[in-house]
């Protein structure tokens, strides 16, 4: 999976998804796709960790994008910004404020 940042006032990251290839977000999180790509709108990891995240004032509803075959989507920011990348293997904890949650590969876990 490869992804590229671009604008600078508000940004957004485009990703390209390889067949089988998942990213996440909070419902209402995706700019644009290409064709190929499946929508599952759930709530990654039940019940008790999405009424958590909407006492942080996030959504409670996450939905996961996977790839049926090559294909492209792309996340925006809702406010001015910029959007850093974050690597978070290798158990690095990271603590962001509200809002500030873009995009995800599906292994990641929110808390």
């Amino acid at each position: 999976m490869d992804y590229e940042i671009k604008g600078n006032i508000v940004p957004s990251v485009e990703i390209n998804l390889t067949k089988g290839e998942s990213v996440f977000t909070q419902s209402g999180g995706m700019f644009y796709q290409t064709d190929g790509i499946r929508m599952e709108t759930n709530a990654k990891g039940g019940f008790l960790k999405g009424i958590g995240r909407m006492f942080a004032g996030e959504s409670f509803f996450m939905v996961t994008y996977t790839a049926e075959r090559n294909s492209k989507i792309a996340f925006a920011s809702t406010v001015p910004g910029t959007i850093i990348p974050v690597d978070v293997s290798n158990n690095n904890n990271f603590t962001i404020q509200k809002g500030a949650f873009l995009a995800a590969e599906t292994s990641v876990d929110l808390k």
